[in-house]
């Protein structure tokens, strides 16, 4: 069956070109598609000859470190305009913040039933031993599950060297090595070996049949904290006190330890008196917090703190992030609790 994927180009690595003296700079979609020879002539490489390609850039090309929920919106509302008209989509984006911006979307899309999918590159584009080539096309396989007779990965997704991971598990692990991405607490989706394997019992699929939609807004009353020997959390304790902030998420020793300092019970008080939502995380990469299974995590068995188990840093922020921007705060910690999006087991 023929497939219609869209592809929007943002910025990043993938598209990076050497301008001298002055670094890599972001490079057009129009010089970008000379090297992909397999996209731009479909009629001689007959690979992708089965897909209808839509093309478009999100100006100004950037570099992901730029990255700001704005554009979150603008690439979200992007895939909405172009929902009904397509099967797959592609956002090509800068590693640096790749990881964010799929967790981010993720919890925007609303009854999402189609592969979203983001890879970019370690190596641009006009390297001759670039990596974004492969991941490009990867991509392409799982957005265009159509024309390959592949099941169907209905959220959003990482495409990296092979490996297909659940966007909002995802964290970027190397700043150089292909493999620069891995799913510390969650299985591949897809593995793209010389056969394709999509772990189809691992999808997430949404459970309504209420039609595609956006929730965009996103709070910057957000900090993120993590927790060290030493760590003196007054300067903390004065900023939920003037109510500049609305929510932390706190990354804490283990499986959701702290120092016993009568200070932590001070500002777990503050953020009751404010309404201010704590998201407790652990800064190990593999496992989870396990509130009370020690004495110093006692202290965060409370009404005010989210229990964020195996959630990456980045999902929590940005879903900490989104629940403030979209939620009033009579509902927000009980949707801050809840697997919206396979975000946590």
């Amino acid at each position: 069956m023929k497939s219609k994927v869209y592809i929007l180009y943002t910025g990043g690595t993938f598209g990076m070109k050497n301008t001298g003296g002055n670094g890599l700079q972001p490079s057009t979609w129009e010089e970008i598609i000379d090297y992909l020879p397999a996209i731009k002539n479909q009629t001689f490489f007959h690979y992708f000859s089965e897909i209808n390609f839509t093309f478009e850039t999100l100006e100004p090309v950037i570099d992901s470190s730029d990255i700001t929920p704005e554009i979150w919106e603008r690439i979200a509302h992007k895939v909405k305009d172009n929902y009904e008209n397509h099967d797959g989509f592609i956002i090509l984006h800068g590693t640096d913040t790749l990881a964010y911006t799929a967790s981010a979307l993720s919890f925007i899309f609303q009854n999402l039933t189609k592969p979203v999918v983001l890879t970019g590159a370690q190596l641009p584009i006009f390297h001759p031993r670039t990596d974004g080539i492969v991941n490009l096309s990867n991509a392409i396989y799982i957005a265009g599950y159509k024309s390959f007779d592949l099941v169907r990965i209905p959220e959003v997704c990482i495409c990296f060297n092979d490996d297909v991971l659940r966007g909002n598990r995802a964290v970027k692990t190397s700043t150089n090595d292909f493999e620069g991405f891995s799913s510390p607490n969650f299985q591949n989706l897809a593995n793209l070996e010389q056969h394709i394997l999509v772990n189809e019992h691992l999808l997430y699929r949404t459970s309504t049949e209420e039609k595609f939609g956006l929730k965009t807004k996103f709070s910057d009353s957000v900090v993120n904290v993590t927790v060290f020997p030493g760590y003196n959390p007054k300067q903390l304790i004065e900023l939920v006190k003037s109510k500049k902030i609305e929510g932390i998420v706190l990354k804490t020793f283990g499986a959701g330890n702290l120092p016993t300092s009568e200070s932590w019970h001070t500002l777990i008080s503050e953020c009751e008196s404010t309404n201010t939502l704590i998201l407790a995380t652990t800064q190990c990469p593999n496992g989870k917090i396990e509130l009370g299974q020690y004495e110093s995590s006692k202290v965060l068995n409370n009404s005010i703190v989210t229990d964020g188990k195996d959630i990456t840093s980045e999902a929590a922020l940005t879903k900490l992030m989104w629940v403030i921007g979209n939620f009033n705060i009579p509902e927000r910690r009980a949707i801050l609790s809840q697997n919206l999006r396979g975000e946590i087991t």
